[in-house]
């Protein structure tokens, strides 16, 4: 990974430990990616395979990133602001912020602790933690936003 920032989403979250679709792409467990591929199909109403499942992170290349992180509204106007999270935005928090972060389950937690303990010790923390690949809980969580 060349920056620690590229797994930061504007909204914070993390992607090792925060996104599926992360955990999955860089994932060796074959059964972890069937259900997250079965359930973003389910989501998105087509059929997604499991080699489609590839990202490099929020503030990765945008060409090697899942294609509904290139169309985020939050990581379009982060890019634009030249800020590595929403926080930063003199905008903070904007309406747009706000529709994301209430369909988070992550960004609310993440957010406090941020502003606790600051962003680069937060990154930090976070790259030392192994990805959290909660098979069953993880695949229930995408299913159950319907």
């Amino acid at each position: 990974m060349k920056d620690k920032y590229q797994l930061l989403g504007y909204c914070g979250i993390f992607c090792g430990t925060d996104c599926n679709l992360f955990q999955a792409a860089h994932s060796d467990d074959i059964e972890f990616k069937k259900q997250v591929a079965k359930a973003l199909s389910q989501e998105f109403g087509i059929k997604i395979d499991t080699s489609s499942l590839e990202c490099k992170g929020c503030q990765g290349p945008e060409e090697e990133m899942w294609f509904e992180c290139r169309l985020c509204l939050i990581r379009q106007c982060g890019k634009r602001q030249k800020i590595k999270i929403c926080t930063e935005c003199k905008d903070y928090p904007c309406k747009v912020f706000e529709i994301r972060f209430s369909q988070s389950e992550q960004a609310p937690k993440n957010l406090p602790k941020i502003s606790e303990i600051g962003l680069d010790q937060w990154i930090e923390k976070k790259l030392g933690m192994p990805c959290m690949i909660e098979t069953s809980n993880k695949v229930k969580n995408i299913e159950n936003k319907k």
